[in-house]
């Protein structure tokens, strides 16, 4: 090999050993930025996982419980209860409460079978106008319940009942929430479930830096000149919170990016997009006469209605003070209508206590030139026109095009 090709091939060899060794040092940094950022999203999304989790066994839990409160009314009213009240006859009484799956409690004595671990719901039971004692629902805390209440969980998270009888709390990454008397519901991802995750984003950062080293000592060779840049990473604040605190919903933040982006998707592929604004009537009122507490109440409780109609895709928002906002993709004006007036029929027939209310609603089909405050706006003109038509009812926006500038 002549001495100039000898001399070419050692510098670029000299080269590519410089470079490698300056490149490791910056790799090695960005690597563990990387590594840092990806075990923040494995926690994130964990944290994400588990409070949905939770969100939606707490709303199947409480249609569960009503169901069986909706038995035990209609139990009490039961001819044949009211037969065996009048005899008094106890065996009777025991066979029905057996049979029916229930508690009774009359002039103070208990027929049926009492769960160890179950939350409750009790019914007043009324013979000839007067108070005689309870029927008493009770939807049991084991196995099937919890498996009713675990689907569509993400994958790896797992629930367990918390309260008298129920688990202890771990230390696992997860989230709590009340359900019912003294009891909860808790999701949660397993240690083992956790580290694995760990430990596939720690092998992804890994395979991509030794990925680019290589990549840099090929782009050397070829190149046979110095190659250093500069790396610099910029970790970004933490994301405001983008739950609302009181109902577990989207807050107006998120609503707002939510409802970006799936504009921008019904442009793209040219799908229709609705909205439905919707303010609770005279909440004012509710405030008034019971206290902020309960109107805290009345707002979870229109939260769990809402979420439990929407459909998969959709979202549910809180907009502020008593307004909601639900974002219904490839939907159009009609059928958002007919969601409108499903919830706010829905709300009105439900009741919180002695607590009752109403809800106004303002539907608006997204225009080709809308943006959020264009679509959103026309919402709420509907919605303004509920209020002036009377409240508890559903108003849409009109619309047409509008006419290009001169």
């Amino acid at each position: 090999m002549p001495r100039a090709s000898r001399l070419e091939l050692g510098l670029r060899l000299r080269l590519m050993l410089t470079l490698t060794a300056v490149a490791i040092f910056p790799i090695a940094f960005v690597s563990y930025v990387i590594v840092r950022d990806e075990v923040r999203n494995v926690t994130h999304t964990i944290d994400f996982e588990v409070h949905n989790a939770a969100l939606a066994a707490q709303a199947r839990f409480a249609r569960l419980l009503d169901k069986r409160e909706l038995h035990a009314v209609v139990a009490a009213s039961s001819p044949r209860l009211q037969a065996a009240i009048r005899r008094r006859s106890t065996a009777s009484l025991e066979r029905f409460a057996r049979q029916n799956g229930l508690l009774l409690e009359v002039d103070g004595r208990t027929y049926g079978r009492r769960l160890t671990y179950a939350a409750t719901a009790r019914v007043q039971l009324v013979s000839h106008g007067n108070g005689v004692g309870s029927v008493v629902a009770q939807l049991p805390l084991d196995k099937t319940t919890l498996q009713r209440l675990s689907a569509g969980a993400a994958n790896g998270v797992r629930l367990a009942f918390t309260g008298r009888g129920g688990a202890p709390a771990g230390t696992e990454r997860g989230a709590t929430l009340p359900l019912a008397q003294q009891f909860g519901i808790r999701a949660y991802v397993p240690h083992r479930t956790e580290s694995h995750r760990r430990n596939a984003a720690y092998v992804r950062v890994v395979e991509a830096g030794l990925l680019a080293l290589a990549a840099l000592m090929l782009l050397t060779l070829v190149l046979a000149r110095p190659l250093l840049r500069a790396f610099r990473w910029t970790e970004e604040q933490a994301s405001e919170a983008r739950i609302d605190a009181l109902t577990g919903l989207a807050n107006r933040r998120a609503l707002e990016e939510i409802l970006a982006a799936e504009i921008s998707r019904a442009h793209r592929f040219t799908h229709q997009l609705a909205v439905v604004l919707l303010d609770l009537d005279r909440f004012k009122e509710i405030n008034d006469s019971f206290g902020h507490g309960a109107g805290d109440v009345m707002l979870r409780a229109v939260s769990r209605l809402l979420t439990s109609l929407a459909r998969q895709g959709d979202t549910v928002a809180r907009w502020g003070g008593e307004e909601f906002v639900v974002v219904l993709p490839e939907t159009d004006l009609a059928g958002a209508s007919r969601f409108a007036e499903r919830l706010r029929r829905t709300i009105e027939a439900h009741s919180v206590g002695e607590m009752r209310t109403s809800a106004s609603c303002g539907v608006a089909t997204m225009l080709p030139e809308d943006d959020v405050e264009a679509l959103l706006g026309a919402a709420d003109q509907a919605l303004y026109q509920a209020k002036s038509n009377g409240r508890n009812r559903t108003e849409t926006a009109i619309r047409g095009p509008r006419p290009a500038a001169a």
